[in-house]
């Protein structure tokens, strides 16, 4: 498997696509919505799926109830050559754990000068390595001290994502984020807009400039693995008043109340 994987990521036509799943008490969280961008993405990039859907599920279930651990970070992979070879699939399950200064102090963003591709370039839509090289020629730009991430401009100047995430802004105690074109529609995106609504906080997507980012009330990152994190500074100008804000606070709240729901639903 090392020897296939190694081989096909210095072939020109290579194509990988993966995702990020992560498991509470043993259960995972919304799978089927992973796999529904899984299989989206593999079509996107010219990968047939060597299994079923069922087959892997059943194979992620097998992975996490092997593990030890209640709450582990799981990496789902395919790799190949489209329309030629027979993908490799692999599923990895490990632990990602964040220092909880983060979540107490907010993290420090900064833009990149590298711009995020258009959809008809790289289809940052599908979670594949071959929409990452954006990610990979920021991370090679000279960083301030402390920096945690970076957030991506398109073409036309308006924020687009983080370099493994989704963000957010409140201004006047209502969320704004930009909406699912040239990005990834994050899993944990979509689920911090239902927990906003269920708090009956007002949501709206659209796009936004750096001047409101700057000028936000509050601003927090989201993925599969931060959940919920809060941003103190970007580009050297403080977010805000507190961190985290009241806001951000509340989401988290129902953010946590909500998966214990699910969780508890799933073993049921």
């Amino acid at each position: 498997m090392k020897d296939l994987i190694s081989v096909e990521f210095f072939s020109p036509d290579t194509a990988g696509i993966y995702e990020s799943l992560k498991t509470y008490d043993g259960v995972l969280f919304r799978p089927e919505e992973h796999l529904d961008r899984f299989f989206d993405s593999a079509k996107t990039v010219g990968l047939r799926v060597p299994k079923s859907r069922e087959e892997i599920r059943r194979e992620l279930k097998k992975a996490v109830s092997n593990s030890k651990n209640k709450n582990v970070f799981v990496r789902l992979t395919l790799i190949g050559t489209p329309q030629v070879s027979v993908p490799a699939l692999s599923i990895i399950v490990t632990e990602r754990k964040h220092p909880p200064a983060m979540y107490q102090k907010g993290v420090l963003l900064k833009t990149t000068p590298v711009r995020r591709n258009d959809s008809n370039q790289s289809f940052p839509e599908a979670k594949s390595t071959t929409a990452c090289l954006n990610q990979v020629l920021a991370t090679l730009e000279p960083q301030p001290a402390g920096n945690y991430e970076l957030v991506f401009l398109n073409r036309e100047g308006y924020l687009t994502e983080a370099r493994i995430g989704n963000f957010f802004i409140v201004k006047s105690r209502c969320l704004f984020t930009p909406p699912p074109v040239g990005l990834l529609n994050g899993v944990t995106r979509r689920f911090v807009i239902e927990c906003a609504r269920l708090g009956k906080i007002p949501v709206e997507e659209r796009f936004l400039t750096r001047h409101e980012l700057f000028t936000a009330d509050e601003a927090f990152l989201t993925n599969t693995s931060w959940e919920i994190l809060p941003i103190r500074e970007v580009d050297s100008r403080r977010v805000g008043q507190a961190v985290p804000g009241p806001v951000t606070q509340k989401l988290r709240t129902i953010f946590k109340k909500q998966v214990l729901k699910e969780i508890r639903s799933a073993k049921n």
